[in-house]
């Protein structure tokens, strides 16, 4: 018979990720009363407060974590780095090497489609990836995804 570790701050637990929606390996980033209160997810490295793992009593993570929803094994940083190159790579491959013409400046008062391209005073060139409901556009810029309102007029 084998005594657990106390937990404490950086210890890693087992926790229900409220952004990936599964149980999940958690590193615990602050303690109350002896308890957990703040965890940090291993697999998408969002910050929330601490919720017991559904399917157990919130025991230390084992090292086998099931896989994150893209297929990987949960790596954490690791894996982040691997989307965000992916991200990156369609990005420039979209927007790189196009003339200056091609791009339309972003005004919310024009309606855009998919695949056009954009350039936004603050966040850049950028290209539409998805038309949402209530005049919102998801447009893909060199840093990341954003959503913005479109055809207001």
């Amino acid at each position: 018979m084998t005594l657990a570790k106390p937990l404490g701050a950086g210890s890693e637990i087992d926790a229900w990720c409220t952004k990936c929606r599964m149980d999940l390996g958690h590193r615990i980033v602050a303690m109350l009363d002896g308890r957990p209160k703040r965890v940090e997810c291993q697999t998408c490295g969002s910050q929330h407060n601490y919720r017991p793992a559904k399917t157990g009593k919130g025991t230390p993570a084992s090292r086998t974590r099931p896989p994150a929803a893209s297929g990987g094994t949960g790596g954490g940083s690791a894996h982040r780095a691997k989307v965000e190159a992916s991200r990156r790579a369609d990005w420039e491959a979209h927007v790189l090497g196009q003339a200056a013409t091609a791009f339309s400046r972003f005004s919310i008062e024009r309606t855009y489609a998919v695949g056009e391209l954009v350039l936004h005073r603050k966040f850049g060139e950028g290209y539409v990836v998805e038309l949402l409901e209530g005049k919102k556009v998801s447009i893909m810029f060199g840093d990341g995804l954003r959503t913005l309102v479109h055809g207001q007029k």
